[in-house]
């Protein structure tokens, strides 16, 4: 073995195992990932599934969830709990998708209460809203001349994107891959809370490398 390998090894294991990184590979198919909980704010019914993707980004299992019409169904992680952190996740809208959304949420107080960054592949567009008694607000991007604003975007249906969210106080920062796209304020949300993942309209939705830093 070459030198350094045992290290390296070493702290691919630890950061494997921290609770804040998920990958999914060591996992059984076919069943619900332990340490998550789905929830639908309609009180319907939805699948969440760990699979085999032998194209997934970590090679090997990934956490798959389905909308149907209406309903936008939570997967959240339950173990981080927190007011300032660094949220990312890969995800990928399966090509068959008739409209195909999925995003990220953070501070979540229960189903009815939390953040949202949308990811929408029919509608070509990236937005973030405050979702407070069940209610979508949409949040205005800084920079943006008046009101709520969106990002034109063609998210690929089919292909793997990487989201990320860096939320501080009332401050919020949203990439996708290395790329900043926008940033926003709100002070809808001022305790901590859990993050996770969201899918919504008619859609199948798969993630992988789900990774939440907790700074406070």
């Amino acid at each position: 073995m070459a030198p350094g390998t045992t290290s390296a090894l070493v702290l691919l294991s630890f950061l494997a195992a921290t609770p804040g990184n998920v990958n999914f590979d060591s996992l059984r198919p076919g069943l619900a990932p332990p340490n998550w909980t789905i929830v639908s704010p309609s009180g319907g019914r939805q699948q969440l599934k760990v699979r085999f993707d032998a194209n997934a980004p970590s090679k090997g299992n990934v956490l798959e969830t389905s909308a149907h019409g209406d309903e936008s169904p939570l997967a959240i992680f339950d173990p981080v709990l927190c007011h300032d952190g660094d949220l990312s996740v890969k995800f990928r809208i399966a090509p068959r998708a008739a409209s195909g959304a999925a995003g990220v949420i953070w501070r979540y107080q229960d189903p009815q209460n939390y953040y949202l960054l949308d990811f929408s592949a029919s509608r070509r567009m990236i937005a973030i809203y405050r979702v407070r008694d069940g209610v979508r607000q949409q949040l205005r991007i800084k920079g943006s001349r008046s009101g709520p604003s969106i990002v034109r975007h063609d998210i690929k249906v089919g292909e793997w994107h990487l989201a990320r969210v860096s939320f501080k106080g009332n401050g919020i920062k949203v990439y996708l891959g290395n790329r900043r796209l926008f940033e926003a304020d709100d002070t809808g949300f001022t305790g901590q809370g859990k993050a996770g993942v969201v899918t919504s309209g008619t859609t199948i939705a798969t993630f992988d490398d789900f990774h939440i830093d907790k700074k406070s």
